[in-house]
């Protein structure tokens, strides 16, 4: 992309599509049940939507669980993160329950919510992501709900 003709101070954009990840459908549909869950604040659902991914910790605390999950895919507040920095929060989760595997097909979509947040956070605009998801989850459900043939 060229940026700044306008202005005219010409720049190149470059655009990296090397961030990508497909997920097959019963993926996006439990990522669609954790955000409904995550947006809910349904800290059961979520520890049970997390373990079914294959998330898997040392000790499985659902305390870490919910908080990761949330930290990971929602939201970071200094309330939720207990005034830490994100990353020195990540890091005290996982010394407070090691992380032995972490749900590799949803790492992307980790990364997506907390670069929005990020971005809401320098423009003093802290949003839920699970809570803006939300309407696009219960759609995607309910569409793949009425596409489910009967078995015969």
């Amino acid at each position: 992309m060229l940026l700044g003709v306008d202005e005219g101070n010409p720049q190149l954009g470059l655009i990296d599509y090397g961030q990508v990840k497909a997920l097959t459908r019963d993926e996006r549909l439990l990522f669609c049940k954790l955000i409904i869950a995550l947006a809910d604040d349904n800290k059961e659902e979520i520890c049970t939507l997390m373990k079914e991914a294959g998330y898997k910790s040392k000790y499985m605390d659902p305390n870490i669980l919910y908080k990761f999950a949330k930290v990971g895919y929602d939201e970071d507040n200094l309330e939720l993160t207990e005034g830490k920095h994100i990353q020195v929060y990540m890091e005290h989760l996982h010394d407070s329950d090691p992380v032995d595997q972490i749900p590799q097909q949803y790492i992307m979509a980790s990364r997506a919510s907390i670069l929005l947040r990020g971005l809401g956070h320098a423009v003093h605009q802290s949003r839920s992501v699970a809570k803006a998801w939300r309407p696009i989850a219960v759609k995607a459900l309910e569409e793949a709900e009425r596409n489910v043939s009967p078995v015969k």
